[in-house]
């Protein structure tokens, strides 16, 4: 997807500027020291801020690769867009963790370090929860970017105990096999939906999303000016107004 790449490209720029419980019924959580390095192109990542490399997965799988920093108990799993990995991260990683977040940033299967896979990308998602709140948060949110968003919202009905709420970035109706658009009316947790008005069909896809989401307590959207794609729009220097609402609904629905 070329805006997807070009999202990358932009993320890749600030780089180089700047630089057990049930989930599911399905999931069984392994971390584990051995598999590929998660985050070996972008090592600054971990530095400073005490991250750990975890390997985990469906049906006791180990497949899955991420980095788990921070040490509270209010957890955010990040998920990245297309033809990207976890590195694509970096700066909301750990702002996160600087504001006192637990945060996971991991690999979709076939993405980065982790291995490939035949379920779902939103089963990903739910195995990425269960392993954040095995390692200590008792609240999690999901944040999810392009295709990301797309697997976050569907993983959102998928997880128990439930989610304290989902963050969709210029998320796409449907990805990858998986459609978002059909899991939304089952959202029963705050949701928040976020693009740019010219960014292709994105803009129109959160107003979607949020018209759909008719279960959720406090559904949100925000579509502002601009055609930026993803991440750099609510990571540092990115979009000023979803920034703000970004952090409103995590101050809102889990507190650091």
């Amino acid at each position: 997807m070329r805006r997807g790449m070009l999202a990358c490209a932009a993320v890749a720029v600030l780089l180089l500027a700047g630089c057990g419980s049930d989930e599911g019924g399905a999931v069984a959580v392994a971390p584990s020291p051995t598999g590929p390095v998660p985050g070996a192109s972008c090592p600054g990542m971990a530095s400073g801020v005490g991250a750990k490399p975890v390997h985990f997965g469906v049906d006791g799988a180990t497949n899955l690769a991420g980095l788990i920093g921070g040490k509270g108990t209010t957890g955010v799993v990040l998920a990245h867009q297309a033809e990207a990995d976890l590195c694509q991260w970096i700066l909301g990683f750990n702002e996160l963790i600087d504001k006192g977040y637990r945060v996971l940033a991991f690999d979709f299967h076939g993405h980065g370090s982790s291995e490939s896979s035949e379920v779902g990308f939103d089963e990903d998602v739910v195995a990425a929860a269960a392993t954040l709140r095995a390692d200590g948060a008792t609240s999690i949110v999901l944040v999810g970017a392009s295709m990301g968003g797309t697997f976050s919202i569907a993983a959102t009905p998928k997880i128990t105990p439930p989610v304290a709420g989902v963050v969709s970035v210029s998320a796409p109706l449907a990805y990858g096999g998986v459609s978002a658009q059909q899991e939304t009316p089952k959202i029963s947790v705050p949701a928040l939906f976020l693009a740019n008005q010219d960014d292709g069909l994105f803009g129109d896809a959160a107003k979607e999303f949020k018209a759909a989401a008719t279960a959720s307590p406090d559904a949100q959207v925000l579509v502002t000016s601009g055609a930026i794609h993803g991440v750099p729009l609510v990571i540092e220097g990115g979009d000023a107004k979803l920034r703000a609402a970004y952090f409103a609904f995590l101050a809102k629905n889990a507190p650091a």
